[in-house]
């Protein structure tokens, strides 16, 4: 009797929660994107010839709730116009097909090692990579130009 009640004591219970979820897998939702909100700065290069030129600096706010898409992949090759495809969303990486004019194809992507920091580049068929961009978020936004 002593030791039904002992197993269905809040204690237990939580003691069972916690030991359940050491075991089983836990998985993020791609929804739940792992990137912070704020003043981010973000630097492009241009890669000719399998190096990296100096970098264009630009800064962007970014809100809360934020569209990563339109947040974090809006860049496109400086070579012309593109239309991103078979976008794939994870908590902490996006990664995209660009179809370019002239038939040219590329794909692209960023990866957040932390919710402050991210890489990613784009890469055309047969020329290789072309571009690099990185991401660091600075600060909160303290105004809507920011």
């Amino acid at each position: 009797m002593m030791l039904k009640r002992l197993l269905l004591t809040p204690l237990a219970v939580a003691a069972f929660a916690l030991a359940m979820m050491a075991i089983t897998p836990v998985r993020a939702d791609p929804g739940d994107f792992g990137a912070m909100p704020g003043l981010w700065k973000i630097l492009f290069r241009h890669v000719a010839n399998g190096k990296a030129g100096a970098p264009e600096v630009h800064w962007h706010c970014v809100d809360e709730g934020a569209d990563p898409w339109a947040t974090f992949a809006a860049w496109t090759p400086a070579e012309g116009e593109c239309t991103a495809t078979d976008q794939q969303r994870r908590s902490t990486s996006l990664a995209w097909k660009l179809t370019c004019k002239g038939g040219s194809a590329a794909s692209a992507h960023v990866d957040f090692d932390s919710a402050k920091h991210y890489t990613g580049s784009v890469t055309v068929e047969g020329r290789g990579e072309i571009t690099q961009v990185e991401g660091t978020r600075y600060a909160a936004c303290t105004s809507p130009q920011d």
